[in-house]
């Protein structure tokens, strides 16, 4: 499944999704930041992200924590792996959104899935095991493994194989309504129900990578040189891995004992340990204006914190998932490296809490 694109070249395409629109991209964001004659409560002296200084406003918040099938605060890879038990290629969907769709896969070594092409939207795979070798248009040779994020951007195409000696584990993330080419020098994928396949054809080339998108992260070795920020920046897709260690003492922290260091390991910095007596139905952490945020866990442990749903743990390989309009709050647990992708339709705006002020 791939598509070669050049200048008028047909390709394989589902009619009916080929029309649709999804209701839910049509959605009015159910969060209004309403400015309000002199609503500016007061000026906070820190700094987010480079965005300014940080200002205090009026926003409708709707109830948090309201979770609808498949998303829920936790799926743990364990029991994906139960339900799949003598299966070495199964899908399963895991997160579908107004924004984005996720699909946890495994496939054993020797599974090729041919060209193809997504010509309105890009995609992520991020892999969680075995190696998977991937032929992009315009781009070197990829093999990625455990801990690695491979971007590929709209009008792209793409192929990819699994190679080693044991079956790949990858999630693969796309935004809602997403269609799918495929090259019409090749047969025509199988039809879906509802669906007709028709050749279409239409000018396309694949886009120059620009920062901060590129092809290919690996996290692990990222940490070898404490490069952080995004990895991914597209339409409906980003994607910020965040890490660092529970104990900024950790013997594995290169940081330890600069508690002003910035990036992995600076004390307890960004996504530090949770600590304390938590109330799910409290006011805490922060909240996104509209979208979920959810994340896969790369490396050691993660906490995540949801309003009205509780406090989850999880390892690596599993994903959590903070439902729109939910208070919530991450941090690293355990020993050595530990690593939580930050996915999402947008580069999120964390709205803090002013619980007390």
């Amino acid at each position: 499944m791939l598509a070669c694109l050049t200048l008028g070249s047909h390709y394989w395409f589902s009619w009916p999704g080929f029309l649709a629109e999804s209701a839910m991209n049509l959605k009015v964001k159910n969060v209004v930041c309403t400015l309000i004659a002199g609503s500016c409560l007061g000026v906070l002296p820190a700094q987010q992200g480079g965005r300014g200084p940080v200002q205090t406003w009026w926003a409708a918040k709707t109830k948090g924590g309201v979770y609808v099938p498949p998303n829920k605060p936790l799926t743990k890879l364990a029991d994906l792996k139960a339900n799949h038990a003598g299966q070495s290629n199964w899908t399963e969907v895991v997160v579908k959104d107004p924004e984005d769709e996720a699909y946890y896969n495994s496939a054993a070594p020797g599974t090729k899935f041919a060209r193809r092409m997504h010509p309105d939207t890009g995609t992520l795979i991020v892999v969680v095991d075995g190696v998977m070798n991937f032929d992009i248009a315009g781009q070197d040779p990829i093999a990625a493994r455990r801990g690695s994020i491979v971007n590929i951007l709209r009008t792209t195409p793409y192929a990819y194989e699994v190679s080693g000696d044991k079956p790949a584990l990858w999630v693969q993330i796309c935004p809602t309504n997403f269609k799918t080419v495929y090259p019409a020098d090749g047969p025509p994928p199988p039809a879906t129900p509802g669906a007709e396949i028709v050749k279409v054809s239409f000018p396309s080339s694949p886009p120059a990578y620009a920062a901060p998108n590129i092809p290919h992260w690996n996290l692990f070795e990222a940490a070898k040189s404490e490069a952080t920020g995004y990895r991914a920046l597209q339409d409906h897709l980003f994607a910020n891995p965040i890490y660092g260690y529970a104990d900024p003492n950790d013997p594995q922290n290169p940081n330890r004992g600069n508690p002003a260091a910035t990036g992995k390991g600076g004390g307890r910095g960004r996504g530090g340990a949770n600590a304390g007596p938590f109330n799910p139905n409290s006011i805490f952490g922060h909240m996104h204006p509209g979208p979920a945020e959810w994340w896969i866990v790369q490396s050691g442990q993660i906490t995540g914190r949801f309003e009205n749903a509780g406090e989850f743990v999880a390892g690596e390989g599993d994903i959590l998932y903070a439902a729109p309009m939910t208070w919530h709050q991450m941090g690293f647990k355990g020993p050595g490296l530990s690593c939580r992708l930050a996915l999402g339709g947008y580069n999120f705006i964390n709205m803090n809490n002013t619980a007390g002020q």
